[in-house]
């Protein structure tokens, strides 16, 4: 029979009363310290649901925790979030060894994050006891060490988030994404990790298009530029880091500063001279990934690494993207780039200057139903569309 338990959330010691509703196997002092500093007193309320039968959990574990000498039990427990009698999600807690506890996790970022921020989003279903619940959230878990490493988790994440948000695609699970992983010079489990090639095959085998993208040389603007225009299209993609060889799911960024186009100073050492216009990338300081290794929704710089934050990585060390695109995606953000120089160029359009780009990946239905909406644009552009 499946129970619940309700925890209520007053100081950062009413963690510790979680421990007592939940057998050992699903709890360790590693994980209440992590929701310790990132849920902390956000949250007034814990329901504890047990037992939980988790289709992630149990997918790695008939190809792998089954075949082990140590006794694996199938059963997790869900973490129910609240405030104020809100639901802001759920996290799953399996079986597994110390520091991989956390399993699929779908957590509201407004609980978690105290500024504006862009991030993509899905109303995810959460089916609680007969009701259903909304948890508007990006999928996140920790990695399982040796079945699953950082970027089979970050490919996760993104093919959860389109298997459960568009009809083209299919809703999946970490087993089959290991199942599915080309792996020709050894064994799926143990893993060794994915590469940049590896992560595509896998999104071609689920009906994308990918395009890796390659940053050329250190602190590259251009590939930042084209970073940042896809995640502004709505379009999460798994970003590789080096030399630390770690991969992570990058999904939103932070507040763009227009003040800095007050600076006349600072607009010329961040403008394109050739055509007068500053890319929307250069008033952005931040972008938010999923790291399997941190709590959701983090801030990782657009250039190195902040020595006072909780990021020990930035932007500036990210070599690889791996971006699925949908299949009739033609246009890709360098073509569409360098058509805008052109019509700059020739003053096609008569903006004033210095203008800010701001370059979006979207489908023409999506572009015409924008373009009759918005209030403002260039007639001619209108028609045009």
């Amino acid at each position: 029979m499946i129970s619940f338990i309700s925890i209520q959330i007053n100081s950062l010691e009413s963690y510790e009363k979680l421990s007592d509703c939940m057998p050992e196997s699903l709890i360790d002092k590693d994980t209440i310290s992590v929701l310790k500093n990132n849920l902390a007193t956000k949250c007034d309320e814990i329901r504890i649901e047990y037992p939980y039968y988790d289709t992630d959990y149990l997918s790695t574990f008939y190809i792998h925790y089954a075949q082990k000498l140590r006794n694996y039990d199938k059963k997790c427990c869900r973490l129910h979030i609240l405030k104020n009698e809100e639901y802001y999600g759920y996290i799953v807690l399996r079986p597994t060894v110390v520091g991989t506890k956390f399993g699929r996790t779908l957590i509201n970022p407004r609980i978690l994050i105290n500024e504006k921020a862009y991030i993509t989003l899905y109303d995810f279903k959460a089916y609680i006891a007969g009701n259903t619940m909304s948890v508007s959230s990006f999928p996140w878990k920790s990695q399982e060490t040796d079945i699953s490493v950082c970027a089979h988790t970050a490919t996760w994440t993104i093919l959860r988030y389109y298997g459960n948000k568009f009809k083209n695609y299919v809703d999946t699970t970490i087993g089959e994404i290991v199942n599915v992983a080309n792996n020709d010079w050894g064994r799926k489990t143990p893993s060794i990790g994915l590469n940049p090639i590896q992560v595509s095959d896998i999104f071609k085998k689920y009906g994308f298009s990918p395009l890796i993208l390659q940053c050329e040389k250190e602190l590259d603007d251009k590939f930042i530029e084209e970073v940042m225009a896809y995640i502004e299209s709505g379009l999460p993609m798994v970003g590789f880091l080096y030399p630390i060889r770690h991969a992570v799911s990058i999904i939103g960024h932070g507040l763009m500063d227009k003040n800095i186009l007050d600076d006349q100073i600072l607009v010329k050492s961040i403008i394109d001279s050739e055509i007068d216009v500053v890319p929307h990338v250069k008033l952005v300081s931040d972008l938010y990934v999923m790291d399997d290794n941190l709590f959701p929704y983090k801030k990782m710089k657009l250039g190195w690494a902040d020595s006072q934050g909780d990021m020990r990585y930035g932007a500036a060390e990210l070599k690889y993207c791996v971006v699925p695109l949908y299949p009739r995606m033609q246009l890709v953000y360098n073509e569409v780039y360098a058509r805008f120089k052109t019509w700059m160029k020739e003053r096609a359009m008569d903006w004033e200057t210095p203008c800010v780009s701001r370059i979006y990946i979207t489908s023409a239905n999506s572009l015409k139903s924008e373009a009759l909406q918005t209030i403002g644009m260039n007639e001619q552009l209108v028609e045009v569309i």
